[in-house]
């Protein structure tokens, strides 16, 4: 049994052990783990490409939000970043957009980056979204990925006095749900504690983890969306993004093979290109 086995083994052990004991402290401790990236630092090689944009920062919730831009061109969009990752993913579309008439913007979510925080959920994310949105109203695209695609999706459906005309959703996960099944397979959670953590996510965000559906959200919104997945990523399930293109009236589908969930190449690069210019 390896190391990180041992450790999730154990997470797991200590967490049935407090919903018996301490059942408020697994609330708390619980609903963090599921919040926690456990986000990469970044590397000086990502940092020193970033500092080339024009960095700034702004802030929501308390958080201090790590913002760049690039380029000058007539066009404006946001690149929205996923799970444990940052905004240097968008390296290679971010030198491609601005070649192709873009002015590029990128954010770091909370507990990612360079901004500030220990915990990230989809509310939290969408929020951020809206703010930053609000304090550049001439974006009118905004590319998500994984679950920064989610919060994308969230984003749309719950703050309809937005700019944005265009949007690509890369990669997906479509219920939050899944999350507590992987974490209480994962971790080999008791019902209890998994019932536990479950109602001080309720008590956090307002609402049920069932509610938390892509594919629901996606019946309210109109804009045209391009939706992508590969049919053999390991991390999100592309049935999400099957399902979420049958929900979102104006969408069009690609389905990658070879990609993973990081989605990256040439040809992905210019097709995503050719949507949010056309």
């Amino acid at each position: 049994m390896n190391f990180k086995r041992i450790l999730q083994k154990s997470t797991g052990i200590y967490f049935n052990f407090l919903s018996i004991t301490h059942p408020k402290k697994l609330r708390k401790d619980g609903f963090l783990l599921f919040c926690n990236p456990f986000a990469r630092k970044l590397k000086p090689h990502q940092l020193e490409f970033l500092q080339k944009g024009l960095s700034d920062t702004f802030t929501v919730e308390n958080y201090s939000i790590q913002t760049y831009k690039w380029g000058k061109g007539n066009k404006k969009i946001l690149l929205v970043h996923g799970w444990a990752s940052h905004s240097f993913r968008w390296k290679n579309y971010i030198e491609h957009l601005v070649k192709n008439d873009f002015t590029v913007y990128a954010l770091d979510a909370p507990a990612h980056g360079l901004s500030s925080g220990k915990s990230i959920h989809v509310v939290l994310y969408a929020k951020v979204i809206n703010a930053f949105l609000e304090l550049h109203s001439d974006i009118t695209t905004i590319i998500g990925h994984s679950i920064g695609g989610f919060a994308t999706t969230y984003f749309l459906d719950h703050y309809k006095e937005n700019t944005i005309k265009k949007v690509v959703i890369m990669g997906a996960p479509g219920e939050a749900k899944e999350f507590f099944d992987f974490y209480k397979q994962t971790l080999g959670l008791s019902t209890k504690s998994v019932t536990l953590i479950i109602d001080e996510f309720e008590k956090q965000l307002g609402k049920q983890p069932s509610y938390f559906s892509s594919a629901k959200f996606a019946e309210s919104i109109s804009i045209p969306a391009l939706i992508v997945h590969d049919k053999n990523d390991l991390a999100t399930n592309p049935a999400h993004s099957v399902r979420l293109n049958k929900h979102w009236k104006n969408s069009q589908l690609i389905l990658t093979e070879g990609l993973g969930h990081d989605l990256k190449s040439k040809e992905l690069l210019k097709e995503v290109t050719a949507f949010v210019v056309n």
